[in-house]
């Protein structure tokens, strides 16, 4: 975010008490009767100036959103604008 290159080393991502439970990248839902596409982020790398977290899907997950990434749509809520303007 600051643009610094000190960052930490990998370590593991976890959103709750148990190392199980891993942060989840989510998209909008395909269909109405459809599971929302999730992938895991079990890994994240931090900026030791600023402090923003830099956060990496496992393996698994990447190579599984990449065979989906142009079937995905943005999730509700989702605003368009300068800021988010994909065009």
């Amino acid at each position: 975010m600051c643009g610094s290159e000190r960052l930490s080393p990998v370590g593991d991502l976890i959103s709750g008490g148990k190392w199980q439970e891993r942060l989840q990248f989510r998209f909008a839902r395909p269909g109405l009767l459809k599971a929302r596409p999730s992938f895991d982020a079990g890994f994240a790398r931090a900026c030791r100036d600023c402090g923003a977290l830099f956060a990496f899907l496992s393996g698994d997950s990447r190579a599984r959103l990449d065979t989906v990434a142009d079937d995905l749509t943005d999730v509700d809520g989702y605003t368009t604008g300068p800021a988010n303007d994909r065009s």
